[in-house]
């Protein structure tokens, strides 16, 4: 069955309920946005349209003023109208594709679709943007139109930026609406899809949590403090700038605390997470949250944001102390690690030098990259079928430069395996069916095409949706036909040659 969306529904207003809303007015579609009426209004105070749409109607305006923009120009909010669930719950059967992004709650999802169960039209394609909740869940008791048009999409903020759109099928979800969404993720919407199985967190914050979890216990083993743990998690090993400890500030620390909860509660057979759930909390956790130190929401997470300057005009940024729990200024550490890393420019050289010596913050690596590796070996086939997945998911999704397993390729498979044995973890049968194959990484180039091992035929071949595309990489082997320090031309076969611009910024210059 073929799909044509002209009309979507999105139901819940919030920072990404309005951010997906500005995104598919950006491509066209007329939206319908619809909130709650505020709990507060009586008397006259009730019947006014005004005031009973007052909170879809904010939230529109401060994603609309909201920076960076999620318009691509402001002239397309027009194509998004408002209403409530009270009064305009019933226009939803004008959508072609309901998608809800309401309150993270179980309990609360279930209600609204049962809505949605009695008010949409057949064959209307019904999503969820979960950060967490399984779908199977979410289908409970819903009809059988329902359940075959129904899946997850799930979105990551803000949703005109960051590339990652997980789909999230159930055993109901029919073929069709599956493969619509994988296609119109990708071409009408620019993202990245990755097919995700249906558990819980799916896989971006399923690694994510896992990522963060471990980040926050090796700064502690080790003694560290946050500005320390930040420069060495940020754009030194190919992450943003926002690291570790500014990025948990950033997506708040009740959310993640949430998300990671859902994880811990829902996750089975997972040696990684029920190792963890017998740790004791750390109390500058405990501290933050008791005292609702959110992060940049609240003004104050593991950073302060204070309105006093500097000798130097500079606003003053307070930091978490997390022993005393105390704040104080913060400073930028000066690690003779960090200055000679950063003095190696290409990064494959740069981690295998940070993985490999005795020092505190080579230990912090050795442990963090060999619990990374061992996790995200051990989801696969839980959490997908293939390896490939995790990786488009961590590089859209969480803006890392590399996945956990393209990050395995840039240390060494046989020093990722020793990082991981070194921990006293085991790794799954097809890491070893991979070793036993001859190959020495979990990417390989050829013919101008990126190759990973399926797992399942023990074979290498092309990664799917990337056959149209012609990969430089395959051809740093082979001889340029030119180069000098500003190009490089490549002969890439049938006749045609490649200019590759090397200098900063690719600008071009004498040459």
């Amino acid at each position: 069955m073929k799909y044509r969306l002209k009309k979507v529904a999105v139901l819940g207003s919030g920072v990404m309920g309005s951010g997906i809303a500005c995104h598919l007015a950006n491509i066209g579609l007329e939206v319908l946005m619809l909130d709650i009426i505020p709990r507060d209004l009586g008397g006259d105070k009730l019947k006014d349209p005004t005031l009973r749409n007052s909170i879809v109607d904010s939230a529109l305006q401060n994603s609309i003023r909201s920076k960076p923009a999620p318009l691509y120009h402001k002239s397309f909010a027009s194509r998004i109208s408002t209403g409530n669930f009270e009064d305009d719950f019933e226009k939803i059967s004008d959508a072609d594709w309901i998608i809800e992004v309401v309150v993270e709650r179980l309990d609360i999802k279930q209600q609204i679709f049962e809505k949605v169960d009695h008010n949409r039209k057949n064959n209307s394609l019904v999503t969820s943007n979960t950060s967490s909740i399984p779908m199977h869940l979410l289908s409970e008791g819903r009809s059988d139109n329902f359940k075959a048009h129904f899946c997850g999409t799930h979105f990551f903020n803000p949703p005109r930026y960051l590339r990652l759109l997980e789909v999230i099928p159930t055993s109901d979800t029919l073929e069709s609406v599956i493969n619509f969404f994988m296609e119109f993720g990708k071409v009408n919407l620019g993202k990245e899809t990755v097919l995700c199985k249906d558990t819980p967190a799916f896989i971006g914050n399923r690694i994510g949590v896992m990522s963060a979890t471990e980040m926050t216990i090796l700064t502690k083993k080790y003694s560290f403090t946050v500005e320390e743990v930040d420069l060495l998690t940020g754009p030194l090993i190919g992450r943003p700038p926002t690291a570790t400890f500014r990025l948990q500030d950033l997506v708040g620390l009740d959310t993640g605390d949430n998300v990671s909860r859902f994880v811990m509660d829902n996750v089975e057979n997972d040696t990684y997470i029920n190792k963890i759930k017998k740790l004791p909390e750390p109390k500058f956790m405990r501290f933050l949250l008791d005292n609702k130190f959110l992060g940049n929401k609240s003004g104050k997470g593991f950073y302060e944001k204070t309105k006093k300057k500097d000798a130097n005009g500079k606003t003053i940024i307070n930091v978490l102390n997390l022993e005393t729990l105390e704040y104080k200024p913060a400073i930028k550490p000066r690690l003779e690690i960090v200055k000679t890393a950063k003095g190696m420019e290409l990064l494959d050289k740069r981690l295998q030098f940070l993985v490999d010596g005795d020092s505190k913050e080579h230990q912090f690596f050795k442990d963090y990259f060999g619990a990374l590796f061992a996790y995200s070996a051990a989801r696969i086939p839980e959490i997908s079928d293939q390896y490939f997945p995790l990786d488009d998911a961590m590089r859209t999704g969480y803006v890392w430069e590399y996945g956990p397993f393209e990050y395995w390729d840039l240390i060494g498979f046989e020093k990722g395996i020793a990082l991981v044995e070194a921990l006293g973890e085991s790794l799954p049968k097809w890491v070893h069916d991979l070793k036993a194959s001859g190959a020495q990484s979990f990417y390989k180039y050829e013919n101008g095409k990126k190759h990973y091992f399926n797992i399942q035929n023990k074979k290498f071949e092309v990664l799917p949706g990337k056959e149209a595309f012609i990969i430089l990489d395959s051809y740093r082997a082979q001889k340029p036909i030119i180069k000098n320090s500003e190009c490089t031309v490549h002969d890439i076969g049938d006749g045609v040659l490649c200019l590759e611009f090397t200098s900063k910024s690719n600008s071009i210059g004498e040459g």
